[in-house]
């Protein structure tokens, strides 16, 4: 017994050392599954499948063959599948023919079936053909669609935006979805208690769907409890709210609110709620929460385009300045260009100063207990961007705004400028001018870096001299208006049209509008495919000496580039057209004829061009790489295309 006890604890003991040896086995392996790469014990499982040599998918007659493969996980090899080919595996196809069934009926398909007619396997090639065979059925379709109870909001605004409506396919899924889109629109109106039940009545492959909303009455703002807010006072967040205590509650406030507290920039976060419903008296209370950013900041950054070149700038701020809800800011912005005349070679690199602006501004929100905006600033600019004249700036502005909605706003700017001009011939060197500027602006664009619908209008009107004193004596109008269309998901068809007129009067009708307010074109931002400034009057050695007429054409078509659109590449397609003139009658219709002969070409004449560029998109816009192709080229011109680097969309 005592051996038999003996042999059982020496079993024991050996068992133990089995398992401490097992462990150690399995803390060995679960490291080096942690150090090895991901993927690695996959592809090595993976090695011995077959490629997939080619999908058939059969029977299929409501959607084609490439809609079904996106579906798929198990996919055909491409041409682009060069050394490494997709792998075929049964599990996979198993549930590509779930996916595919799935499919059909979110689209009213109930009664489809999905198989996997055969799958042959080459051994020579170590490869599959897969068949898979469909019956659709017939799709369940809306017959009709009615809506009872309300009379608030008309059927053509309440159809707005459901999924299910009549000649659609039917998708019970969906139900919930356009139930909260009608709510959604009784919610915006004040209707808070609103009730939307639906019945649906399937009639074979037809449905009947009607709606019963019961509006209710809608909901009074009790009061607006505010917190979160240390710094900030509290008179200053109330003043930008457009919602008030008794009124009824409109979403579209709240929200016009909410836009309005973040524009302040003291806000991190805002969030309006209701927190306390009555439901005695239909009243609800708010709760205004802040989060609060630092009040002083100092940015920096870096940018590259083709008028000003590279650009860094440093910038200190606050934003609350004295708690009173002013903010200062001073900013100082050096350009410079690497690559003079667009030749990207290192043999060519060169630091030469393009461009400098230093400055500051005070602003005054809602002055005078107004939603306009004053404000006052002093600035030092440095522009040479039009070779080889220098001109230098120093200015102090005074400016009142007003924005009217969301998209519209209005800009007057009174300015006292002392301007020196260098490098310069038969103008005058230095001036001090007067002048008033007023710019409307209605800006519908989705996306300001890189917008794909919508419109955006401006429009800048200048007076100086005159009753306002001073040496200049001009006015000039410019005008610019931009349109995004998207054709199917991803396209975006884009146009632009600027124009621009400029006149001297009173003393400066002998010396003219002064060179750095007149109209140059050419280039990176305006006709690709020509040199910076070139287009338009000419000095006897190539300068440009600008104009007082302007008009530029773009068109361009957006798009993400196959294969590479997952890497955030897209392509474009752009036709350019523009000049600037001396004087009105220098234009004649005769020049925008685009087929003329290069021979017959003068500087009065319509310029084209046409390219393609290459973009990769980032959170604040494009980085923009084009080639243009001048179409109507003079002796002057040398190149037969130019490259053109920028940062964000040319408009």
């Amino acid at each position: 017994r005592g051996k038999y006890t003996s042999a059982g604890t020496m079993s024991i003991a050996m068992l133990s050392r089995q398992m401490r040896l097992h462990i150690g086995l399995m803390m060995i392996s679960a490291a080096l599954l942690l150090i090895l790469p991901r993927g690695a014990l996959p592809s090595d499982l993976e090695a011995d499948l077959p490629t997939v040599k080619k999908i058939e998918i059969l029977g299929n007659r409501s959607f084609d063959d490439g809609v079904l493969k996106k579906r798929m996980r198990t996919k055909a090899p491409r041409f682009y599948h060069i050394f490494r080919k997709p792998k075929f595996r049964n599990d996979f196809l198993r549930r590509d023919i779930e996916s595919i069934e799935s499919f059909y009926r979110r689209n009213g398909f109930f009664d489809v079936e999905a198989w996997i007619e055969f799958v042959n396997e080459d051994e020579r090639k170590n490869s599959v053909h897969v068949r898979i065979m469909v019956n659709e059925g017939p799709q369940t379709i809306i017959r009709k669609l009615e809506f009872s109870g309300q009379d608030i909001i008309s059927e053509k605004d309440l159809l707005e935006d459901l999924k299910m409506v009549e000649g659609n396919h039917y998708n019970p899924n969906l139900l919930d979805v356009d139930q909260y889109s009608l709510f959604s629109k009784f919610f915006e109106k004040g209707y808070l208690r609103a009730e939307i039940k639906y019945d649906v009545d399937i009639d074979s492959t037809e449905v009947d769907l009607s709606w019963t909303i019961t509006p209710g009455e809608p909901v009074r703002i009790a009061d607006i409890e505010l917190c979160g807010n240390e710094r900030v006072a509290e008179g200053l967040i109330r003043r930008e709210l457009v919602i008030t205590k008794g009124e009824y509650f409109k979403l579209k406030k709240i929200l016009e609110s909410k836009q309005n507290l973040y524009d302040t920039g003291y806000f991190n976060s805002v969030e309006i709620e209701p927190a306390d419903f009555n439901s005695e008296d239909g009243s609800v209370d708010l709760a205004l929460q802040v989060r609060e950013r630092k009040m002083g900041y100092i940015e920096a950054g870096i940018g590259v385009g083709n008028v000003r070149g590279n650009r860094v700038f440093l910038e200190w701020g606050q934003r609350n300045l004295l708690g009173r809800g002013y903010a200062l800011n001073l900013r100082s912005e050096y350009a410079f260009r690497l690559f003079p005349e667009n030749e990207y070679k290192l043999s060519k690199l060169e630091f030469w100063e393009r461009y400098q602006r230093h400055g500051g501004e005070l602003r005054f929100p809602h002055v005078f207990s107004t939603w306009n905006t004053f404000a006052v600033g002093a600035f030092y600019t440095r522009d040479a961007t039009v070779e080889p004249v220098v001109v230098k700036t120093t200015s102090a502005n005074a400016s009142v705004s007003r924005r009217f909605t969301r998209q519209t706003s209005m800009l007057l700017t009174y300015r006292l400028e002392h301007v020196r001009r260098e490098n310069i011939e038969d103008e005058r060197e230095k001036s001090r001018r007067r002048s008033f500027d007023l710019t409307y602006t209605r800006d519908g664009r989705d996306f300001y870096f890189n917008p794909k619908q919508g419109r955006y209008l401006n429009a800048k009107g200048r007076y100086a001299g005159g009753f306002l004193g001073g040496q200049d004596h001009y006015y000039s109008l410019i005008g610019s208006y931009q349109a995004y269309r998207k054709i199917g998901k991803q396209t975006v068809f884009a146009y632009r049209l600027r124009s621009g007129y400029a006149q001297s009067f009173g003393d400066s009708r002998e010396t003219g509008v002064p060179l750095e307010s007149r109209f140059f074109t050419g280039g990176g931002n305006s006709v690709r495919g020509y040199k910076e400034n070139s287009l338009g009057p000419l000095e006897d050695d190539g300068s440009p000496i600008g104009g007082r007429v302007l008009l530029l054409t773009n068109v361009e078509l957006r798009f993400p580039l196959p294969y590479f659109a997952k890497y955030n590449f897209g392509g474009a397609l752009f036709i350019d057209g523009g000049n600037v003139w001396s004087s009105v009658e220098e234009i004649e219709l005769r020049h925008f004829n685009p087929f003329i002969a290069s021979g017959g070409m003068s500087s009065l004449h319509y310029r084209y061009s046409i390219g393609c560029g290459i973009r990769y998109n980032t959170p604040v816009g494009p980085i923009r790489i084009d080639m243009g192709l001048p179409l109507r080229k003079t002796e002057d011109i040398g190149q037969d295309y130019l490259l053109h680097i920028s940062l964000g969309q040319i408009f």
